[in-house]
């Protein structure tokens, strides 16, 4: 069966490699405790040839209170701790070492189609999203709405001050998006049979106004989309981006293959926003984020014909700058426990290989 991509980091690759996708804001986390033990190993090689390792051990573990009068409040601690050697620090933090932190600690209130969540919670958007690819997800500071009121529509709203984790200078410590934060709103529409709508804008204070808009037609046998982005530059040094970026996908099923094929095309520069950005044509490592009129050409072909395995291949060409070929496979031993494993040759560029445990509980 094919997939939709809309609200995940890193396209094509996330809808197998990421961990399993959040509830709606406007439904209620399960009451009680959960969380996941992880555990990682990462080798990369450098452009000169510098071979850096690292393996961890972390996870999270949060609480969900249950509702009294439509209200509940929730918190999570994260933690990754080294396991052996540590020079490749991408599953630490700026320092290199281990660290732990409430990355959530939110008040949640439901009153009917309504719901408004404050605090620090994990939350997924175009533009704002977990990119959970290490040990610790991106998760975010600030208040953020959602309703079901209009018939097939879901409005989002929100503003978000700080975030923490994988994809901030600092991971173990929350710190500001940009000076005054970033307001934003956005629609999801799903009233017309087989085809998912979504349009978002975001206003990001001294980095640019944000705008993004998708239409995803699926089936059981193919899956197509499209995707346009414009950004306006908002700093005083015109530092930020500024551009368009275009975007098609193609996903058809043939026996137990997934045969996928994209195309991007940069005016200007974009960036991927707080995560790993919507572009359908993000690598594990590249994307079209902060190169000047790119463009990008990914082919992939998946194979899912044994059970509760997948392996795949994704080679990804960029007009400028080194290509990328990512090779994955998934493990879904149970209901619990998962794996993944993928290899990232970025050719004169380096490579990485990269292997993560994941136990729900």
């Amino acid at each position: 069966m094919t997939r939709s991509f809309a609200f995940k980091p890193h396209a094509l690759l996330a809808a197998l490699l990421a961990t399993p996708a959040l509830p709606a804001l406007a439904e209620t986390a399960e009451e009680g405790f959960s969380g996941n033990l992880r555990a990682g190993y990462i080798s990369s090689e450098d452009d000169a040839g510098i071979r850096t390792k690292s393996s961890a051990i972390g996870g999270k573990f949060g609480y969900v209170s249950p509702q009294w009068s439509g209200i509940n409040v929730g918190a999570t601690v994260y933690a990754t701790e080294e396991l052996g050697k540590d020079d490749e620090g991408s599953f630490f933090g700026a320092d290199g070492d281990g660290y732990s932190l409430l990355g959530e600690a939110y008040l949640q209130a439901t009153l009917g189609s309504t719901s408004i969540k404050g605090g620090r919670f994990e939350y997924d958007s175009p533009y704002a999203d977990t990119d959970d690819i290490r040990m610790v997800p991106n998760t975010f500071q600030g208040v953020v709405l959602s309703n079901t009121s209009l018939a097939d529509t879901t409005i989002h709203a929100g503003h978000l001050s700080k975030w923490a984790g994988v994809d901030t200078d600092e991971p173990e410590e929350f710190r500001h998006l940009t000076d005054d934060g970033v307001n934003f709103i956005g629609v999801e529409y799903e009233g017309i049979d087989s085809v998912a709508l979504q349009a978002w804008y975001y206003d990001a204070k001294d980095l640019a106004q944000l705008s993004y808009i998708e239409a995803i037609y699926s089936t059981d046998t193919f899956e197509i989309g499209a995707q346009f982005a414009k950004q306006d530059d908002d700093t005083s040094d015109n530092s930020g981006p500024d551009g368009d970026a275009y975007g098609i996908f193609g996903s058809i099923n043939v026996a137990d293959f997934i045969l996928t094929a994209a195309y991007n095309d940069v005016d200007g520069t974009v960036t991927n926003g707080f995560g790993g950005g919507p572009f359908f044509t993000s690598a594990d490592d590249l994307t079209i984020d902060g190169t000047e009129d790119q463009d990008a050409l990914a082919l992939g072909v998946e194979y899912g014909g044994i059970e509760n395995l997948t392996i795949g291949v994704l080679n990804v060409e960029f007009d400028k700058g080194e290509d990328e070929i990512d090779y994955y496979a998934a493990y879904q031993m149970n209901e619990s426990l998962s794996f993944e494993l993928i290899h990232a040759d970025l050719h004169d560029d380096g490579q990485s290989t990269r292997l993560i445990a994941n136990l729900a509980f």
